[in-house]
């Protein structure tokens, strides 16, 4: 009994060993690795070559011959305005603007030299001088002022009296008027280039906002007349 028991116990675990299947292990795979990619270092970007400066005296020297002889045939106007062109179109050329310059000082000397004195008077339509003192102070630049009647623009004169004068910047200019009322105008220039261009387009222009009344007063043997100031 004993060894039937035994036997049976044996053909029991040797059935079920017989049964059962072993896995095989899992392949390995080697995975490459891949090395890290640099960017190539891109070529230096070789500095541009600079271009030439070119040589503009030739230029400069043939437009300042013909500017002279604008001044001398007495276009100051037109020459000053060249002269501020040629310097303008050579602005970025250190030696065609230096010569500018040193023509624009002399130029400027001579613009000095043929400006009118302070009070002189370009035009007088008045019939009389008067004893009105109308005096102007040039402090921003030099004067040219224009008084005119406002009585007789009123009444419809076309042409009413009136008077121009000069006042040279840092002075100070009078003119004479009869008793009456007065427009005042004014033109606040640069430089003078002559009684035909006046200050041409350097120069700011106004009036004054009310007319001024000239009154002529007599007391026994004693006259008095108005006198007034202004400061431009």
């Amino acid at each position: 009994m004993k060894k039937t028991l035994l036997i049976c116990l044996l053909l029991t675990l040797l059935l079920t060993g017989c049964g059962r299947t072993s896995k095989p292990a899992p392949e390995m795979t080697a995975v490459p690795t891949q090395a890290p990619t640099t960017a190539p270092t891109p070529a230096p970007t070789p500095e541009p070559t600079p271009e030439p400066t070119p040589d503009n005296t030739a230029a400069v020297s043939a437009a300042l011959n013909e500017i002279d002889s604008m001044i001398d045939a007495g276009r100051c106007y037109d020459a000053f305005r060249a002269l501020a062109a040629l310097e303008e179109k050579y602005s970025t050329d250190e030696a065609a603007r230096l010569k500018c310059e040193e023509r624009f000082e002399q130029f400027d000397e001579l613009l000095k030299a043929q400006e009118p004195e302070s009070g002189t008077e370009l035009s007088r339509t008045f019939a009389v001088r008067g004893g009105g003192v109308l005096a102007i102070d040039a402090f921003s630049g030099p004067v040219l002022v224009t008084v005119t009647d406002v009585n007789a623009a009123l009444e419809g004169n076309p042409n009413p009296p009136a008077v121009t004068f000069y006042v040279r910047q840092g002075e100070v200019g009078e003119t004479n008027l009869p008793a009456g009322t007065y427009h005042v105008a004014y033109q606040v220039g640069y430089r003078w280039f002559g009684a035909e261009d006046g200050f041409g387009e350097y120069c700011t222009a106004g009036e004054l906002p009310e007319p001024l009344v000239f009154e002529f007063y007599m007391d026994g043997q004693w006259a008095s007349t108005s006198k007034f100031k202004i400061t431009l």
